[in-house]
């Protein structure tokens, strides 16, 4: 169906179930590969996996510039009034950002490695391996693509990229299984992996310019910069540092872990901690959405319909927590079983791990209003202080309870932004019903 023809909301819901579907693609995929590599290697080597693919990750985090927001930003007006030329300017400067970030994350990601190889386990002949492997830093940015086509409004063609990974990576890990490779080799699927869907994403967002307007892409005029998009840089660098924060929050446990307690634990904790982000995916990828309509209700002046809206998403998400709650007490074991072949060890984790991810659920409806109130660089200033006060404390728990210390200290930092959120909103409220009332 013509997306001209459908209204915003049905294509909210349907770009809200696209996204959806492409997160169960790769979940589905992962209850066929985890367990074909844990028996492959065993849990502690692939310990040691999840420990390297989580330090570039974490890297790869702390270095991405969410160019897929600036070229939303800054797209959308020149893609509504027809101007190709100024979309092309957008387009090249969001690939830009990508390369740019992923050089430094790179570099960043050699110097981490050389201080942290001993601690971690790494020296000796894995060091190379991991040399390659930080390549994934360059291939794991494709902000640009994932911008055009939510801008051009075709989530659907990356979906496709999406399932082609999948598939690699289950045959690989298979293939892996059955010749009884070692550690080097998963590293190296996890690797091509990235590959595979770094040219499927391109591929896609290409095939919708083509679409779309046929025109040279103009790859000469990269680094030129036109007047309208001055302001571009400070943009995407302030939009970027807040998810950093939270990044780096959510995935220093896993080497923090790794470093003190050993590679089994840290397996134990990564596979928990996704497991819990699974469960409350459904929430999370409608959240989005929001960011639109909150936009609409604000210029609008009806506060009193966004509180109406938050409310009510709020008490859906409560509803939900129970039921992702009573959920994993009575199956968790039994997946963790499935996927690591372990019976007990997680068992208390993962209801922590769940509730902390239940918490930032609870707060989502907060943030994208806090966002379009214009308290973004209060909401940056609470991160940074959050962040701050919770690394000596998350070391602390790591080192007093282990694992069970880290998923403490997660359901600390995120119960601590739930009300931070929750204080904003009451003020903002406050103050637009003071100033209903005097008009």
């Amino acid at each position: 169906m013509n997306s001209r023809l459908k209204t915003p909301i049905t294509r909210i819901a349907w770009n809200a179930v696209v996204l959806l579907f492409e997160k169960g693609i790769a979940a589905a995929a992962s209850f066929v590969y985890i367990p074909y590599t844990v028996q492959a290697v065993g849990i502690a080597t692939f310990g040691q996996i999840l420990l390297v693919i989580s330090y570039i990750e974490i890297v790869s985090d702390l270095t991405s510039l969410l160019s897929w927001q600036m070229v939303l930003h800054y797209g959308a007006a020149p893609y509504r009034e027809g101007r190709r030329a100024d979309l092309y300017h957008v387009l090249r400067f969001g690939m830009w950002l990508d390369f740019l970030s992923g050089a430094v994350g790179y570099l960043i990601g050699e110097a981490g490695l050389w201080c942290l190889s001993s601690w971690l386990g790494w020296a000796g002949p894995l060091h190379p391996v991991m040399d390659i492997c930080l390549l994934f830093v360059f291939f794991d940015k494709t902000g640009w693509c994932v911008g055009t086509v939510r801008l051009l409004d075709k989530f659907t063609y990356l979906t496709f990229g999406n399932g082609v990974t999948a598939s690699f990576r289950i045959l690989a890990s298979m293939a892996g299984y059955y010749a009884h490779m070692g550690m080097t080799y998963f590293l190296y699927v996890w690797l091509l992996s990235s590959v595979v869907l770094f040219f499927s994403d391109m591929a896609a967002t290409f095939y919708a310019l083509k679409k779309h307007a046929p025109a040279r892409f103009g790859w000469r005029q990269i680094l030129h910069r036109p007047d309208f998009l001055q302001g571009a840089w400070t943009f995407t660098v302030m939009a970027s540092l807040n998810k950093i924060l939270l990044a780096a929050t959510k995935k220093l446990p896993i080497l923090l872990i790794g470093g003190s307690i050993g590679p089994t634990e840290a397996a134990i904790y990564k596979v928990s901690d996704q497991v819990s982000n699974g469960l409350v995916r459904p929430m999370r990828t409608f959240m989005p959405a929001l960011y639109p309509e909150f936009v609409h209700l604000r210029e609008e002046g009806r506060m009193e319909e966004m509180h109406r809206v938050i409310r009510k998403l709020f008490f859906s998400a409560l509803l939900f927590a129970g039921v992702a709650l009573l959920v994993v007490v009575l199956f968790g074991d039994q997946v963790l079983h499935l996927l690591l072949g372990i019976h007990g060890e997680g068992g208390y984790l993962l209801p922590v791990l769940v509730c902390g991810a239940l918490l930032t659920i609870l707060g989502l409806p907060l943030e994208p209003f806090i966002v379009v109130t214009g308290r973004l660089h209060a909401l940056f200033r609470f991160q940074v202080l959050n962040v701050v006060l919770n690394l000596p404390v998350l070391f602390i728990m790591v080192h007093l309870w282990g694992s069970m210390g880290a998923a403490y200290s997660l359901v600390l930092f995120s119960a601590t932004l739930l009300a931070f959120f929750a204080v904003q909103a009451r003020v903002a409220f406050a103050r637009a019903e003071r100033e209903q009332g005097r008009a």
